[in-house]
């Protein structure tokens, strides 16, 4: 029969996990980036569908940056998780999000002479850079601290 398991271990583990699946979250989102603009003006159903599916998958990634995630575990479970120094590392991934964006921002803003992008393709980059760079960081800095 097995032991159950601690409160402490469950989140020593969890946060491992998420260690290690926030930069594959990030691989799918620039995959997805990649289909959106591999494909036509998004008149079409399926194209609506890509669309509704980024946006979904982006609130959900921002959602997960910006709480933590992990909303079906107990209180105390994600207490362990969100530990000062998890705190201070989703601090710093959305700083450095938030700096991605508005750099992506600047140049798509200072690049539309060369390159003509619609406010749908354009918010679309900034959005993407932003939670893919948030993620990325904050996955270096758990690994980090993880050990």
């Amino acid at each position: 029969m097995t032991e159950p398991v601690s409160n402490v271990d469950l989140a020593d583990r969890l946060a491992r996990r998420r260690a290690r699946v926030l930069p594959v979250l990030g691989l799918f989102l620039l995959i997805q980036q990649s289909a959106y603009f591999a494909h036509g003006d998004g008149a079409r159903l399926v194209d609506q569908v890509r669309i509704g599916a980024w946006v979904a998958m982006s609130a959900v990634i921002l959602f997960v940056l910006t709480t933590g995630g992990f909303w079906f575990r107990t209180a105390p479970v994600r207490a362990l998780l969100n530990d000062e120094g998890t705190l201070a590392n989703r601090a710093a991934a959305l700083s450095t999000g938030f700096i991605s964006a508005m750099l992506s921002a600047i140049l798509l803003y200072v690049m539309q002479g060369a390159w003509e992008f619609s406010a749908a393709e354009a918010i679309h980059l900034i959005v993407t850079a932003g939670l893919v760079s948030a993620l990325i960081r904050f996955a270096v800095l758990e690994r980090r601290a993880l050990g």
